[in-house]
């Protein structure tokens, strides 16, 4: 079966990974070895480990093998734990104020195989405490181990969320704090300001580490601030710079103005900030593919266009003309076959051959042999009487 790697959550260690060829879900609980003892802990995260992982020489040495998976009796003894630790917590603070020791109790953690308990503090110095371990080893009948720890591990016991709104990076993956300076901060063009830089425990925020990199590698590659230069008749100076963007803010003593590292190093050489690009043209129809030559096309699109306004309005002076006429003749109305009168807009409509044509109506305008229109009487013969 493939090696499984559980990410087991302790608030003293923050989250470590443990190996396991068993088949185990996210939420069970697992007995899992520390450097203070053996504990019970909920699995967090489940991934498969890799090939690299596992042909490492120190796999088992990062990623030790969990103890067992809960049993019956684990998870009894697990709900009993929950109130004993919390009384041991109590207790020992009280313990702690009545010898005047200046000790805030964080947690106390029972160890799962012996009797023996985790208690986690925090202080602004050194604390001698050994007058009570031996006051606590009386009350409790147990091992007691008192671990003093810093402000990065009191927010990691405590956990909060972050200034980017998602809980810190301590009590998700973080495993080992490493270490931060104000160079960071400067490098990354930050405003030197502690209390922005800060985190949840006063110190330096660890996300400084994680660009820090990038930004060591692509610094160089951008001027310096405050940095001058001559231009066009013009003094620059270096305001404002943005690696990620790629963006340069120069200031000429009136306005501002933003250029990419390439622009700016052509107007060191004194070259146009942007080169003129070519101009390509098809020889076999001798039109401009520079993007100039949509300009004669809506030239054209705009006189077709004109020509058309002005046939509509030729048709419309005419069809006012002719109803205007009618209007000063009494001119009788027009009826069709079944005499019904034309709406004036009809009439005044212009006539279309293609809009009639499959009816078979044929405009007496439009017939050339007038002769049919005439109406001549019947003439009798000899042979009709016969007929």
């Amino acid at each position: 079966m493939r090696t499984s790697l559980l990410g087991i959550f302790l608030d003293f260690q923050g989250l470590k990974f443990y190996q396991t060829n068993k088949d185990i879900e996210v939420g069970s609980y697992v007995a899992v070895q520390t450097e203070h003892g053996s504990f019970l802990a909920k699995v967090e995260k489940i991934r498969p480990a890799t090939e690299e992982e596992m042909q490492g020489k120190d796999f088992l040495t990062l990623f030790p093998p969990i103890l067992r998976i809960a049993t019956f009796q684990d998870l009894a003894f697990l709900r009993t734990s929950l109130i004993k630790e919390q009384n041991i917590l109590e207790e020992s603070q009280r313990q702690a104020d009545a010898l005047h020791l200046e000790m805030k109790m964080l947690s106390a953690h029972l160890d799962c195989n012996e009797n023996k308990v985790l208690i986690t503090f925090t202080a602004d110095g050194r604390v001698d405490f050994r007058e009570l371990v031996r006051i606590l080893c009386g009350l409790f009948r147990l091992r007691i181990e008192l671990r003093q720890i810093g402000p990065r591990d009191q927010a990691r016991t405590i956990g909060g969320i972050g200034a980017c709104g998602l809980p810190l990076c301590c009590t998700t993956f973080l495993k080992t704090f490493d270490g931060i300076s104000i160079a960071m901060a400067k490098n990354q063009l930050l405003a030197i300001n502690i209390p922005k830089l800060s985190g949840a425990c006063g110190k330096l925020m660890c996300c400084l580490k994680y660009e820090d990199a990038a930004y060591s590698e692509l610094r160089p590659s951008f001027p310096k601030m405050g940095e001058k230069i001559h231009y066009r008749n013009k003094d620059y100076a270096v305001t404002g710079i943005n690696v990620l963007t790629d963006t340069i803010t120069l200031h000429d003593g009136s306005n501002y103005e933003n250029v990419n590292r390439e622009q700016l190093e052509r107007m060191r050489k004194g070259l146009d900030k942007v080169e003129e690009a070519p101009v390509f043209k098809d020889i076999n129809s001798g039109v401009d593919l520079s993007g100039l030559g949509i300009v004669d096309t809506n030239k054209r699109i705009a006189k077709i266009k004109e020509s058309e306004d002005r046939r509509r309005e030729a048709i419309n002076r005419e069809s006012t003309k002719n109803r205007n006429d009618r209007r000063r003749n009494n001119a009788p109305s027009r009826r069709n076959d079944h005499g019904r009168q034309h709406n004036d807009r009809n009439r005044n409509r212009p006539f279309s051959y293609s809009q009639n044509r499959d009816s078979g109506f044929i405009p007496v305008s439009q017939i050339a042999d007038k002769e049919v229109l005439s109406i001549k009487g019947h003439v009798k013969k000899e042979g009709d009487e016969k007929k």
